[in-house]
């Protein structure tokens, strides 16, 4: 018996050797497809198989298998790729996930399709020229302040303490997307416990990130450069920060040491970025109120992240209809209730510089302010 043992696990070795372990997998995973189409899907076998199986790809009520509905491969060394035609009887957002036998044979938690099927396509292309509009929109907020603050030679008006927060976000964000992205060990985690979903982070999210660091990051050393009139980061708002590398450090050292996944310390960064977006706007808000003036606060950043958050929900309502899914706009509903709370304030900052504060000077006296830094003397020029 001992022998026979030994003979297939060299059976086996020899297997891996030439070929890889076993796996099948549908490719494309994810499809998006207007009502009516026909696609197709392949599925591959590659590795080596111990013993023949079968594959079922059962008809669904939402999604009808025109051919290959069950796909059979024998034993041995494979390298095959079958084509599978499908038809989708509705619209709406579906998972297809094949019936594989004998069960336990091979890993089948990621054998999936995730197929989106819209009504019209035109409505596909003008939500993705959206997406684009309101990244740009984003992207280009954070070079009317650039400019404004070259050109006037001084900062005076802009709150440090705006500018630390979110740099402290923006970066937490561009560490999550990365290694989510790029690290095999990260996505390997994530799957395991979403194993019917997809990486949630495309290529474009970490440029826009690591974009987003660039423009905050230039704007605090423009701080650096350019009179400020005393202008510093407050006591709070360092605070604040701290509180936050210290829960950065704290799930770190939690996950060096194997408490934790560091897929968590990856949430927990995420965790931080949505907390500084809840925050980061009072400082500057306050500051415009002490100082009865927005001179030195371009209202062009706020106006560009209006229109890109409106654009944002368009974008969404547009999808939702088109997929007859409108359980994805509260999906996330953190995410959304955050979009709309920035949308908020740009509003109260928009009102704040074109009522409020329209063609007023800043207040000359200094106020102590028991939140956030005080404001400065400044003689600086309307915009």
């Amino acid at each position: 018996m001992s022998i026979l043992w030994l003979l297939l696990l060299a059976l086996y070795a020899v297997g891996v050797a030439e070929g890889d372990e076993f796996s099948l997998a549908i490719i494309p995973k994810s499809i998006v497809v207007t009502f009516g189409e026909t696609p197709s899907i392949r599925v591959e076998a590659n590795g080596y198989l111990p013993v023949p199986i079968r594959v079922h790809l059962a008809q669904q009520e939402e999604v009808q298998v025109l051919s290959n509905r069950t796909l059979s491969f024998g034993e041995g060394l494979r390298n095959e790729s079958v084509e599978v035609l499908l038809h989708p009887v509705r619209q709406g957002r579906f998972i297809i996930q094949p019936v594989i036998e004998p069960p336990g044979v091979v890993d089948g938690s990621r054998l999936f399709l995730l197929m989106k099927v819209a009504m019209y396509e035109p409505l596909i292309i003008i939500s993705l020229l959206i997406g684009w509009t309101y990244t740009a929109c984003w992207s280009i907020g954070y070079y009317p302040q650039i400019w404004y603050n070259y050109r006037q030679k001084n900062v005076v008006g802009l709150s440090f303490d705006y500018l630390h927060i979110n740099i402290i976000g923006h970066i937490t964000y561009v560490i999550f997307n990365a290694f989510l992205y790029w690290n095999s060990y990260i996505e390997e985690e994530y799957y395991r416990r979403h194993p019917l979903g997809l990486n949630p982070v495309i290529l474009n999210d970490i440029g826009f990130a690591a974009h987003a660091v660039f423009g905050t990051g230039f704007t605090i050393l423009q701080c650096r450069w350019y009179y400020n009139g005393g202008n510093t980061v407050s006591k709070p708002a360092k605070a604040i920060i701290g509180l936050f590398l210290l829960l950065i450090v704290a799930s770190m050292s939690m996950a060096w040491l194997r408490y934790i996944h560091w897929l968590d310390f990856l949430y927990v960064l995420s965790y931080i970025k949505l907390l500084t977006t809840m925050v980061k706007y009072f400082p500057q808000a306050y500051m415009n109120y002490c100082r009865k003036s927005t001179v030195g606060f371009h209202i062009m950043n706020r106006l560009l992240d209006l229109a890109g958050g409106l654009f944002g929900i368009l974008q969404m309502i547009i999808n939702a209809w088109n997929f007859d899914d409108w359980t994805s706009i509260g999906g996330d509903p953190v995410k959304f209730g955050l979009g709309i709370f920035s949308i908020l304030f740009d509003f109260v900052f928009m009102f704040q510089h074109y009522v409020l504060y329209r063609n007023s000077k800043p207040k000359p006296d200094p106020v102590d302010l028991p939140i956030l830094q005080k404001p400065v003397k400044t003689t600086s020029v309307e915009e």
